[in-house]
Protein backbone atom coordinates (compact mmCIF):
# COMPACT_ATOMS: atom_id res chain seq x y z
CA UNK A 1 0.00 0.00 0.00
CA UNK A 2 1.08 3.42 -1.10
CA UNK A 3 2.40 5.31 1.48
CA UNK A 4 -0.58 8.39 0.82
CA UNK A 5 -3.07 5.62 1.04
CA UNK A 6 -2.01 4.54 4.83
CA UNK A 7 -1.68 7.71 5.95
CA UNK A 8 -5.34 8.79 4.65
CA UNK A 9 -6.41 5.53 5.88
CA UNK A 10 -4.85 6.56 9.82
CA UNK A 11 -6.25 9.60 9.65
CA UNK A 12 -9.82 8.66 8.43
CA UNK A 13 -9.87 6.36 11.43
CA UNK A 14 -8.03 8.64 14.13
CA UNK A 15 -11.04 11.16 12.69
CA UNK A 16 -13.92 8.87 13.17
CA UNK A 17 -12.67 8.07 16.62
CA UNK A 18 -12.70 11.44 17.61
CA UNK A 19 -16.18 12.07 16.10
CA UNK A 20 -17.63 8.59 17.88
CA UNK A 21 -15.73 10.40 21.01
CA UNK A 22 -17.14 13.26 20.80
CA UNK A 23 -20.81 12.70 19.86
CA UNK A 24 -20.78 10.27 23.28
CA UNK A 25 -19.77 13.55 25.75
CA UNK A 26 -22.46 15.06 27.68
CA UNK A 27 -24.76 17.48 25.71
CA UNK A 28 -25.58 18.85 28.86
CA UNK A 29 -28.93 19.34 28.28
CA UNK A 30 -30.00 19.43 31.88
CA UNK A 31 -28.17 23.25 32.41
CA UNK A 32 -30.00 24.31 29.45
CA UNK A 33 -26.95 25.19 27.29
CA UNK A 34 -26.60 26.49 23.90
CA UNK A 35 -26.71 23.89 21.18
CA UNK A 36 -23.79 25.68 19.64
CA UNK A 37 -21.99 25.79 23.07
CA UNK A 38 -22.60 22.05 24.17
CA UNK A 39 -18.43 20.25 24.60
CA UNK A 40 -18.40 17.88 21.92
CA UNK A 41 -19.46 20.44 19.03
CA UNK A 42 -15.99 21.48 18.16
CA UNK A 43 -14.30 18.19 18.49
CA UNK A 44 -16.79 16.31 16.68
CA UNK A 45 -16.32 19.30 13.80
CA UNK A 46 -12.58 18.19 13.82
CA UNK A 47 -13.00 14.75 13.63
CA UNK A 48 -15.09 15.21 10.60
CA UNK A 49 -12.99 17.47 8.85
CA UNK A 50 -10.14 14.75 9.24
CA UNK A 51 -12.19 11.81 8.12
CA UNK A 52 -12.80 14.37 5.24
CA UNK A 53 -8.85 15.12 4.36
CA UNK A 54 -7.98 11.64 5.23
CA UNK A 55 -10.60 9.90 2.76
CA UNK A 56 -9.44 12.79 0.47
CA UNK A 57 -5.73 12.14 0.86
CA UNK A 58 -6.67 8.14 0.02
CA UNK A 59 -8.47 9.02 -2.69
CA UNK A 60 -6.21 11.27 -4.50
CA UNK A 61 -2.95 8.97 -4.59
CA UNK A 62 -2.53 7.10 -7.12
CA UNK A 63 -3.46 3.12 -7.44
CA UNK A 64 0.01 1.17 -7.45
CA UNK A 65 1.17 -0.69 -10.61
CA UNK A 66 2.35 -3.91 -11.21
CA UNK A 67 5.88 -2.23 -12.33
CA UNK A 68 5.71 0.67 -9.38
CA UNK A 69 7.70 -0.46 -6.03
CA UNK A 70 6.78 0.81 -3.19
CA UNK A 71 8.09 4.19 -2.30
CA UNK A 72 10.15 5.00 0.83
CA UNK A 73 8.14 6.83 3.75
CA UNK A 74 10.64 9.62 4.35
CA UNK A 75 11.34 8.63 7.68
CA UNK A 76 13.28 11.49 8.72
CA UNK A 77 10.80 14.52 8.15
CA UNK A 78 8.69 12.63 10.25
CA UNK A 79 10.69 11.60 12.99
CA UNK A 80 11.49 15.86 13.10
CA UNK A 81 8.30 16.49 12.97
CA UNK A 82 7.29 14.15 16.34
CA UNK A 83 10.33 15.20 17.84
CA UNK A 84 9.50 19.11 17.60
CA UNK A 85 6.00 18.25 18.36
CA UNK A 86 6.18 16.40 21.41
CA UNK A 87 9.10 19.28 22.78
CA UNK A 88 6.89 21.68 21.92
CA UNK A 89 3.91 20.12 23.92
CA UNK A 90 6.23 18.52 26.56
CA UNK A 91 9.02 21.15 27.04
CA UNK A 92 7.26 24.65 25.97
CA UNK A 93 3.80 24.85 26.91
CA UNK A 94 3.42 25.73 30.91
CA UNK A 95 6.93 26.06 31.53
CA UNK A 96 6.61 29.98 32.87
CA UNK A 97 6.46 31.34 29.42
CA UNK A 98 3.81 33.01 27.84
CA UNK A 99 2.10 30.79 25.53
CA UNK A 100 2.22 33.66 22.12
CA UNK A 101 6.36 33.16 22.66
CA UNK A 102 6.55 29.27 23.38
CA UNK A 103 4.05 28.84 20.28
CA UNK A 104 6.32 31.14 17.75
CA UNK A 105 9.38 29.70 18.73
CA UNK A 106 8.24 26.48 18.36
CA UNK A 107 6.80 27.14 14.66
CA UNK A 108 10.11 29.35 14.08
CA UNK A 109 12.44 26.34 14.24
CA UNK A 110 9.72 23.93 12.43
CA UNK A 111 9.48 26.58 9.50
CA UNK A 112 13.33 26.74 9.33
CA UNK A 113 13.84 23.28 9.48
CA UNK A 114 11.74 21.76 6.83
CA UNK A 115 11.81 24.76 4.60
CA UNK A 116 15.44 23.85 5.02
CA UNK A 117 15.07 20.27 4.16
CA UNK A 118 13.29 21.03 0.69
CA UNK A 119 15.76 24.53 0.13
CA UNK A 120 17.11 23.44 -3.98
CA UNK A 121 20.81 22.50 -3.09
CA UNK A 122 21.75 24.63 -6.48
CA UNK A 123 20.33 27.98 -5.09
CA UNK A 124 22.47 30.09 -2.70
CA UNK A 125 21.87 29.42 0.84
CA UNK A 126 19.50 32.57 1.87
CA UNK A 127 19.38 31.61 5.05
CA UNK A 128 19.44 35.29 6.32
CA UNK A 129 16.33 35.61 4.14
CA UNK A 130 14.89 32.30 5.47
CA UNK A 131 15.00 33.19 9.26
CA UNK A 132 13.66 36.45 8.74
CA UNK A 133 10.21 35.12 6.70
CA UNK A 134 9.85 32.04 8.90
CA UNK A 135 10.23 34.75 11.92
CA UNK A 136 7.57 36.80 10.65
CA UNK A 137 5.39 34.17 9.54
CA UNK A 138 5.99 32.72 13.33
CA UNK A 139 5.13 35.67 14.80
CA UNK A 140 2.10 36.36 12.98
CA UNK A 141 0.48 32.76 13.28
CA UNK A 142 0.86 32.83 17.03
CA UNK A 143 -0.36 36.26 18.05
CA UNK A 144 -3.77 35.20 15.61
CA UNK A 145 -3.64 32.33 17.29
CA UNK A 146 -3.40 33.86 20.61
CA UNK A 147 -5.93 36.59 20.21
CA UNK A 148 -8.28 34.01 18.31
CA UNK A 149 -8.53 31.73 21.62
CA UNK A 150 -8.18 34.94 24.04
CA UNK A 151 -10.87 37.33 22.48
CA UNK A 152 -13.48 34.74 20.27
CA UNK A 153 -13.61 31.45 22.02
CA UNK A 154 -12.55 32.90 25.77
CA UNK A 155 -10.21 30.69 26.38
CA UNK A 156 -7.14 32.22 28.95
CA UNK A 157 -3.90 30.70 27.48
CA UNK A 158 -0.90 29.85 29.49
Amino acid sequence: MRPDRLFGAGWFALGAAVLVASWRMDRLEGLHINPWSVPGLLPGLLGALMMFFGAALFLRAPAPDGAETSSAVPSGRIWLALALCVGYAGGLIGHELPFWLTSAAFMFVAIVAFRWLDRDAEAPAGLGRLALESAAIALSASVAISLLFQEVFLVRLP
